[in-house]
C-alpha cells in the first residue's frame, strides 16, 4: 500500500507552485551548520498552546511515544508517514515537516508545513518551519511571506528575523532587510551571519562608513575571519578610500588568503591609479589562482591598453592565451584577436594585425569593427581597391554604416570623385548628423553646381 506521505509527494495539486524566477542568495549562510541553531531547531518540536492546534489526550500520548525516536529522524519520519491522515492533528504534519527538513529533504518538508497551515492557519511554528524550508530552497518571495506571517503571529527569535532579512536581501530589498537583521542581532548579537547581512545591507544602501565600522568590529573580535577584510575593502572603495582598500587586499595576498575576486579588485584599484605594472601583477596572480573568466580578463587587458600600458596589456593577453587554451568561445576569440591586432599596430607590426583581423572576420563575418580596421589598414598602405572592398562590407553593417560611409567618401574625395562622395556623406548625415558634415555637404553641392 502507498504511504500517506508518498501520496502527498506524488500529488502536485497539494504543493504551492511558484512562478518566482530563481535568483542567487545574498551570501552563503553558515547558520545551517551552527550547533546552537540545531538546538534552537529541536526546540520547534515544543508546543505553544496560544498559536497551535489543541491536542487531545490521544495526540499527546502519540507525541510522547515519538519523542524517543527523534534522535533518528529517518525512522521517526517513516513511523509518522504511516500514521498521518487528512483528519490528523496539524501538529503531526508539522513534526513530519521538521523531520524531513532535519533529514535534508526540504521539498518534502515544505509540503508537510503547507499541509499544517492549511489545517490550522494560525500555526506559528508551521509558518516558521515553512519559511525556513523555503529559504533552503531559495524561494525568496514565498519565504518572506511565510516568515512575516510567523513574526505576525508572535515569533520573536534570532533565526526567524535573520532568515527573514536574508530572504529580503536576496530580493534586493535592503532597507527592509536591515531592520530584520537588527532585530535578529538583538537576540543573537554575536552571530556573524546576521552581521554579514547587515554589512551587505549597508553597502547596498550606500552606507559604506557603517559597513567599514561593522567589519572593523568583527575583524578585531574574529581575526581569523579574513573574508571580512575583503568585505571591508569593498566598503573602502565605496568611500573612495582606494589606498585603504588596497592595503586590505595586499594583506590578504601576502598571507596567501586572497581569492581571485580580491586580486582582480586589487588590479582595478592599481589601474585607476594608472599603475599598470602593479595592475598587471594583480591580474596575473588572479589568473594563476586557476580562476579563468575570459570576458573579464579580456576587459582587463583592454583597460590596460587604454591606460597606455601596451606592454602590460600584451603580457596579460599572452597569459590569457595560455590559461584559455581551448576554452574560448568564438566571440571571445574574436575580441581577443582584435585587441592583439590593435597592440600589433601600436608596436609597428601592422601586417600581423591585418592577419589577425582577417581571422576575426572569418569567425564573425558581421564584425563591423574588424571590417573597418581592415579597411583603414589597407587605406594607410595605399591599397585603395582592398580598402574599398572592406569598407563596402562594413557599410552593410548597421552599427558601422555611418563611419564606413565617411571612410568611402574620403577615398572618393581624394580621387576627386565628388559626385560619388556626396551621397555617401548624405547617408552618414542621416544616420549621425553633425555640423561639420552639413558644411562639407553644402561645399560639395556648390562645387558640383559650378562644375568643379
Amino acid at each position: 500500500m502507498i504511504s500517506t506521505a508518498a501520496q502527498l509527494l506524488a500529488n502536485p495539486a497539494n504543493s504551492t507552485a511558484s512562478a518566482e524566477k530563481p535568483r542567487p542568495a545574498a551570501y552563503a549562510l553558515e547558520l545551517w551548520n551552527d550547533p546552537s541553531f540545531a538546538k534552537f531547531f529541536l526546540g520547534t518540536y515544543s508546543v505553544f498552546p496560544d498559536v497551535e492546534p489543541p491536542l487531545s489526550e490521544d495526540d499527546r500520548e502519540i507525541l510522547n511515544q515519538l519523542l524517543p525516536m527523534m534522535k533518528k529522524p529517518q525512522e521517526a519520519a517513516e513511523a509518522l508517514v504511516k500514521f498521518i491522515k487528512p483528519e490528523t492533528n496539524a501538529t503531526f504534519d508539522l513534526t513530519l515537516g521538521n523531520l524531513y527538513l532535519e533529514n535534508g529533504q526540504p521539498d518534502a518538508a515544505i509540503m508537510m508545513f503547507q499541509r499544517a497551515v492549511e489545517k490550522f492557519p494560525s500555526f506559528r511554528r508551521a509558518w516558521r518551519g515553512l519559511g525556513m524550508a523555503q529559504v533552503r530552497q531559495q524561494k525568496w518571495l514565498e519565504a518572506v511571506t511565510s516568515l512575516s506571517r510567523a513574526i505576525g503571529l508572535g515569533a520573536q527569535d534570532g533565526p526567524t528575523y535573520g532568515l527573514y532579512g536574508f530572504a529580503l536581501l536576496s530580493l534586493d530589498r535592503a532597507a527592509s532587510a536591515e531592520s530584520a537583521y537588527r532585530m535578529a542581532l538583538m537576540f543573537q548579537p554575536d552571530l556573524l551571519d546576521w552581521k554579514l547581512g547587515l554589512i551587505r545591507c549597508a553597502l547596498k544602501q550606500q552606507k559604506a562608513g557603517e559597513a567599514v565600522a561593522i567589519c572593523e568590529e568583527i575583524i578585531r573580535q574574529n581575526p581569523e575571519r579574513t573574508e571580512f577584510i575583503s568585505l571591508q575593502s569593498e566598503a573602502y572603495l565605496a568611500l573612495k578610500e582606494n589606498g585603504k582598500a588596497a592595503e586590505n587586499l595586499e594583506f590578504l595576498a601576502r598571507m596567501g588568503l586572497a581569492k581571485p575576486a580580491d586580486l582582480q579588485r586589487l588590479g582595478d584599484i592599481y589601474l585607476v591609479a594608472k599603475d599598470t605594472g602593479l595592475a598587471l601583477s594583480a591580474y596575473k596572480r588572479a589568473l594563476e589562482s586557476g580562476d579563468f573568466d575570459a570576458a573579464k580578463v579580456i576587459s582587463q587587458a583592454e583597460n590596460l591598453s587604454i591606460q597606455g600600458g601596451l606592454t602590460e596589456a600584451a603580457a596579460l593577453v599572452e597569459s590569457a592565451r595560455k590559461a584559455g587554451a581551448g576554452k574560448l568561445a568564438k566571440d571571445q576569440e574574436a575580441r581577443l584577436l582584435k585587441l592583439e591586432a590593435r597592440l600589433a599596430v601600436s608596436s609597428g607590426r601592422s601586417d600581423e594585425s591585418a592577419a589577425m583581423l582577417e581571422r576575426v572576420v572569418e569567425l564573425n563575418p558581421l564584425d563591423g569593427a574588424a571590417l573597418l580596421l581592415l579597411g583603414q589598414h589597407y587605406q594607410d598602405k595605399g591599397d585603395t581597391p582592398r580598402a574599398v572592398g572592406w569598407y563596402e562590407r562594413a557599410i552593410k553593417i548597421k552599427d558601422q554604416e555611418a563611419v564606413a560611409s565617411i571612410r568611402l567618401a574620403q577615398i572618393h574625395l581624394a580621387a576627386n570623385k565628388l559626385s560619388e562622395a556626396l551621397p555617401l556623406l548624405k547617408r552618414s548625415q542621416e544616420i549621425k548628423p553633425s555640423d561639420s558634415l552639413t558644411r562639407l555637404i553644402a561645399d560639395l553641392e556648390r562645387a558640383l553646381r559650378k562644375g568643379k
